[in-house]
């Protein structure tokens, strides 16, 4: 059995089935895609139509927005004064691409303007009153912020103490009290009237642009649209039109800088899409911002300079793998912190003074979809004594009502439901841990059902084509308020599983139901191989696309999660050792040799409990939640273990059976074999057993392990005394049955349970086991 790591939910919507019919022949789609559009709202031709359009533009009047016509004033008059103005942006990719829109703006005016990027770790976020006193000493006239500015209250009235004007542009979240700027521009400003107040710090950026160009700047939407997506707003309204019309020209760009990122970055233009900003372009943005200095992200966008922009695509291109490797290296790190602890708490914190503060959201995001926990990443600062971090979340747990029951304990925090940042004492963080989950305790069965997702459609195999693919693509692009389909596909076989990728971290496998083949990619989902088996029914869900190779187009699906019903069996049987064997968690492993039970019992993990099986009596305790059963070394005595899986049941189970003494292969001397070495044993005194067993067995033909086993059993049937290694007869000795004696019986035994656990085939194995 596996467990689904998501909390799977369907939909909620009543179709009816005329409507479907009817939309399904108007639009000449598939019903599949008509009920896609039923979800959205979407419920006539006429607006079907409309949403799928290339040509209906939606653009509201920048003059609605609160300030704009103030703000932008005041920039034509600096323009006209010559006046030294600076763009004071944000490091993440929405803050790189507004600062580029509006510089580049400004300067096809003619005006005299620079930009500065905050530091995220020595500036930190938004306005900051030491950066803002060097720009004004250094020149600055006049400072126009950009994806920040809203709650810089100190820097902007130490700006107007100075004499310098601030023009904010921002779309974060309004206070109840307002910097004291020049103006502020912002599409929810309670006194404004601009109809839409989702816009990105890019999209602001793009309006403040249309103003001051008195047009609609289409050759700025490359950009904003790489803002609009990297900032996760909402995908309607103007943002869509934004973002649509944006991937058009950024197909097409005649930036010297995107052109050699495409290339180097193995984008193809005609491609690109809302994917490609999301998991391309915009990481690489914001890789910048994470590691160090984002400057050179503007610098992309609009420098001229070919040979400048080649050295610093290549310097993107290294720090973005820096970055991957650095979260790459710090996951590892936290998932060994987490293999210490003895069970899978409700949310997960941990830190560490070596974890980069910049890349902790990611480390916690996958944390958070490899546990289905929350999970709070810190890093240690020494110098200062504080922890800084980033969590994230499922929808069980609200994370910043979370973090307001230990305000107390916080020096800082801000967020929302399913992401925050924050910074505590460190000595304060094991308490911290502790009030956090104690918050969490009553809502733990809600926090283990994981991060809730909504299933559009469940398919048939044979229902999945290009041709609805095809239709899909049509709701492009997708994002926020318009996520890319998630399909379900419901008990059906799977094949040809491996692992791929560096360190084996992705997952490839194939559904297989009846003719129909559907390819699947699973990112960073290696691990789950350990727990799937070909022979068992998968339920499965992920997001649809059209894989291209060689000129060959095939559905294909990326996985998000995967879940089987019925007790799995999995056929690790091997000769060599394999070092996933000791890695299967929240397991009991089942020895049944001594010596190997001491060898291997404290390599496992945490949450696991290793048992020595050498009776069906006195077997230790362990948790009775570990779901999963290892059979590390081959079991000797079969009734031990039927006797064990008489009294214990589990959802998994793993034969990996090392051969330590194979038996099976050697079989059972015979009573000739017997004969013959009683003869020999009569005629000699004071052998030296310990030294000459091997021209011994030389000698009479026999196995050395065979020879072994016969002088045991003459041991115990008193036919021989063995002492410091010296064999010598016993005169006379009480007749008995061989067969009779315990060592016999333990190889016969030992044979057989060999036979079932080695040699079998893997069906009868599972069927023993199972008691079917």
């Amino acid at each position: 059995m596996l467990a689904a790591k998501m909390n799977w939910e369907l939909r909620k919507s009543e179709f009816d089935p005329v409507l479907v019919k009817t939309l399904s022949k108007e639009m000449k789609t598939s019903e599949a895609f008509i009920k896609l559009c039923l979800v959205r709202g979407l419920d006539t031709s006429e607006k079907i139509n409309q949403f799928i359009s290339e040509e209906q533009t939606i653009y509201h009047d920048p003059f609605l927005m609160h300030d704009m016509k103030k703000g932008v004033d005041r920039i034509l008059q600096g323009i006209e004064n010559g006046e030294e103005m600076v763009v004071y942006g944000d490091y993440d990719a929405d803050g790189i691409t507004s600062t580029a829109i509006l510089v580049e703006t400004i300067e096809t005016l003619g005006g005299n303007v620079h930009f500065y990027l905050p530091n995220r770790f020595s500036d930190g976020y938004g306005p900051n009153t030491k950066a803002f006193r060097n720009l004004i000493e250094q020149g600055s006239q006049l400072i126009i912020t950009c994806d920040n500015g809203v709650s810089g209250h100190e820097a902007i009235s130490l700006a107007k103490e100075l004499g310098v004007d601030v023009i904010v542009t921002d779309h974060h979240e309004l206070s109840e009290n307002l910097p004291d700027a020049y103006a502020i521009i912002h599409p929810r400003h309670p006194e404004g009237e601009y109809p839409f107040g989702d816009l990105s710090g890019a999209g602001v950026a793009l309006k403040v642009a249309t103003a001051l160009l008195e047009r609609i700047p289409f050759e700025l939407f490359d950009i904003a649209a790489i803002g609009t997506v990297a900032d996760l707003v909402s995908l309607s309204d103007e943002n869509r039109w934004i973002v649509k019309k944006g991937i058009q020209i950024l197909r097409k760009s005649e930036r010297i800088g995107l052109q050699i990122l495409y290339e180097n970055a193995g984008i193809k233009a005609l491609e690109i899409d809302e994917g490609t900003i999301g998991f391309v372009i915009g990481p690489r943005l914001n890789a910048l911002g994470r590691m160090g200095d984002a400057t050179p992200g503007v610098d992309l966008l609009i420098s001229f300079d070919e040979e400048k922009l080649e050295k610093l695509v290549n310097f993107i291109q290294e720090t973005n793998t820096k970055r991957q490797s650095l979260v790459d290296e710090i996951y590892k790190s936290a998932v060994s912190k987490m293999d210490e602890q003895e069970f899978l708490p409700n949310i997960i914190v941990l830190g560490d003074p070596s974890w980069q503060e910049g890349v902790l959201g990611i480390v916690a995001s996958r944390m958070t979809e490899q546990t289905g926990r929350p999970s709070i990443m810190l890093h240690y600062n020494s110098e200062t004594g504080i922890a800084k971090g980033s969590g994230r979340s499922v929808d069980g747990l609200d994370l910043f009502k979370a973090l307001s029951s230990t305000s107390d304990l916080l020096v800082k925090f801000g967020g929302h439901q399913m992401a925050a940042g924050m910074s505590l004492n460190i000595d304060h963080v094991d308490k911290f841990t502790e009030r956090i989950n104690t918050y969490a305790e009553p809502l733990s069965s809600e926090i283990k059902k994981g991060k809730k997702v909504l299933i559009d459609e469940v398919l048939h195999l044979n229902e999945i084509t290009i041709k609805l693919l095809e239709e899909v693509d049509l709701l492009k692009p997708f994002g926020t308020d318009n996520q890319k389909p998630i399909f379900g596909i419901e008990n059906v076989s799977l094949q040809n599983m491996k692992q791929i990728g560096a360190d084996n971290r992705h997952l490839k496998l194939q559904l297989k139901s009846d003719e129909s083949k559907l390819d699947v990619i699973g990112f960073n989902k290696g691990v789950l191989s350990n727990h799937l088996n070909e022979q068992d029914p998968v339920s499965i869900i992920g997001e649809l696309s059209i894989n291209t190779w060689r000129d060959i187009s095939k559905p294909q699906m990326q996985l998000k999660d995967i879940k089987s019903d019925s007790n799995q069996y999995f056929d690790k049987r091997s000769t060599n050792f394999q070092a996933s064997s000791l890695e299967i968690e929240n397991s009991v492993y089942l020895f049944f040799q001594a010596t190997v039970f001491e060898k291997y019992a404290n390599k496992l993990p945490n949450n696991a409990a290793a048992v020595l099986l050498e009776g069906v009596d006195d077997i230790p305790a362990f948790p009775n939640e570990l779901t999963n059963l290892v059979f590390f070394d081959c079991p000797i005595h079969l009734d031990y273990v039927r006797k064990f899986l008489s009294d214990h049941s589990f959802d998994n189970y793993y034969f990996y059976c090392y051969p330590m003494k194979q038996a099976y292969l050697e079989g059972m001397p015979s009573k000739k074999d017997f004969a013959s070495l009683f003869r020999y044993i009569r005629n000699h005194q004071n052998m030296d057993v310990r030294n000459k067993l091997d021209s011994l067995a030389t000698y009479l033909n026999i196995h050395k392990n065979i020879l072994i086993f016969m002088l045991t059993v003459f041991s115990e049937a008193k036919f021989v005394t063995i002492d410091s290694g010296i064999l010598n007869p016993i005169k006379n000795p009480v007749k008995i049955n061989l067969e009779d004696t315990e060592a016999f019986q333990n190889r016969l035994e030992k044979i057989e349970a060999e036979k079932m656990f080695i040699y079998n085939p893997f069906s009868q194995l599972i069927s023993w086991v199972s008691g079917k």
